[in-house]
């Protein structure tokens, strides 16, 4: 069945494409992708999808500007006004047009990988349910069909996440961290999940988008993990937690601050992701305020991400 699209082409300075590129994927389009900053030249760099949350390694040009193309399954003149006014404020500009295709918005699955996070011996990898691979004795497996959410894992927010996750959970401080996890923005459910393989007795997620939740809930389910993904808004969730994680956007970090900070509980940890390396420290900083002290940062190309200890009460 032919389906109509609403082509995007976006042009801007290279500084800002992921930030464009968050926008056009925030907007709805099943996948972006970059291409050479000539008219005439079409795919021609990996394309990355909205489900894997990816923000790939492109070759970079020379070129002080960088050219994006995305799809809007929808017509609708006000969601394209929203996005011209978002990605203007970024100085970037776009042009539409109407395309039709039959199945343009499955192919994005080619690009999703396999990612593998190793830690005192022990992996955990996740995969795309499409795809197999052969696991090794003392390897936890974890299938995520990722719908149209985010997080298999393959974009670096997540996978710094999944591997601050799997070192607290495996290091020193792991059976005190056991009692619990709150996973907040969930997506896929992927970290939620990683943590109950991992041993965690009581793993929650929540999340805010109705679609994503329902994803993380059925991907619990075929992992047989008992995880509560919630709808609450954080300041519903009771109790705090001894690890709490939060891939998402600086700004709603530093927004949200005081009410990450209430779920964790003390001596308990938070890890932060979603963070441009150049906003790590004032997201800290941020923190620093509600009694936390560093612990721990990584760093994955542009993006960072931070485990942080809150004092003792």
């Amino acid at each position: 069945m032919i389906k109509e699209w609403i082509e995007i082409k976006a042009a801007g300075p290279r500084p800002e494409k992921d930030a464009a590129t968050l926008a056009l994927i925030e907007a709805g389009s099943p996948g972006v992708e970059e291409i050479e900053d000539k008219p005439s030249a079409v795919g021609t760099l990996v394309s990355y999808s909205l489900w894997e949350g990816e923000l790939p390694a492109f070759t970079e040009s020379d070129s002080p500007e960088a050219v994006l193309k995305a799809y809007l399954p929808q017509k609708d003149a006000g969601l394209v006004r929203r996005l011209d006014e978002r990605l203007r404020s970024l100085g970037w500009r776009l042009a539409t047009s109407d395309y039709k295709d039959r199945d343009w918005s499955h192919s994005w699955r080619a690009s999703v990988k396999t990612v593998k996070v190793t830690c005192k011996g022990v992996s955990v990898i996740v995969k795309p349910t499409w795809k197999t691979v052969t696991k090794k004795k003392g390897d936890i497996l974890i299938e995520i069909d990722p719908g149209m959410a985010f997080g298999t894992g393959g974009h670096a927010t997540t996978r710094m996440c999944l591997k601050a996750v799997t070192t607290l959970l495996l290091g020193s401080e792991r059976k005190r961290l056991l009692s619990g996890m709150l996973d907040v923005g969930t997506g896929t459910g992927l970290l939620a999940i990683a943590a109950k393989k991992l041993g965690v007795k009581m793993a929650v997620g929540t999340e805010i988008d109705h679609v994503a939740a329902t994803v993380a809930r059925k991907n619990a389910r075929m992992n047989k993990a008992v995880v509560l993904m919630t709808l609450k808004p954080l300041e519903k969730i009771r109790g705090r937690f001894p690890l709490v994680a939060a891939n998402i956007l600086a700004g709603d970090l530093m927004r949200m601050s005081t009410d990450l900070s209430a779920k964790v509980a003390d001596n308990g940890f938070l890890i932060l992701s979603g963070i441009l390396v150049h906003e790590r420290e004032t997201v800290k900083n941020a923190f620093k305020a509600h009694g936390f002290k560093e612990f721990k940062d990584y760093t994955s190309g542009e993006w960072a991400a931070t485990i942080i200890k809150k004092a003792l009460g």
